[in-house]
């Protein structure tokens, strides 16, 4: 679905897919750990934090400027992007697996393959670089159990990101 959607441009898609995203766990009637815990929670703010900060610090050393997205960007990288994948890869494909470090990689490397039409259309190198992330995502899940902690930090990822384009 993902590569039909960049390959064609469908933009109906971009509603479809955060649905399947969501809605494939409850049709396998998967448990999927969704809470809102002030510690899981607090745990997504300070991994971001250190995570992303040197990250941060180190592009704006070199000239970049931040400029934050649009509202309704910011909005749809919440809903429409981060906590959708984090619903389906973490709280359902890695829960499948068995939430150990096996399952992390294996996870992140399905994840990694899904942003791979966005280096094949539009030669975005920086698409095989979501592995990474998703590593730490996939910890962080593995750590709580809970999809919110990965969400809050693949959500601060995706607008540092999308802030430095």
């Amino acid at each position: 679905m993902v590569f039909v959607y960049h390959a064609f441009s469908l933009s109906f898609l971009e509603i479809l897919i955060p649905f399947f995203l969501v809605t494939a766990p409850f049709l396998f009637r998967a448990k999927v750990g969704l809470r809102f815990s002030r510690s899981d929670i607090l745990t997504g703010i300070i991994v971001s934090a250190l995570v992303l900060l040197p990250f941060c610090c180190s592009v704006s050393l070199m000239g970049k400027r931040f400029v934050l997205p649009p509202m309704g960007t910011v909005l749809f990288q919440l809903a429409g992007v981060a906590l959708p994948e984090e619903i389906y890869f973490r709280g359902f494909l890695q829960e499948r697996l068995g939430n150990t470090p096996g399952a992390v990689v294996v996870v992140s490397a399905l994840f990694a393959l899904t942003h791979l039409p966005q280096l094949i259309f539009y030669l975005d190198i920086s698409s095989l670089l979501t592995f990474f992330p998703s590593l730490v995502m996939g910890f962080l899940y593995m750590r709580t159990a809970n999809v919110i902690t990965p969400t809050i930090f693949h959500f601060c990822a995706n607008i540092v990101f999308l802030s430095l384009l």
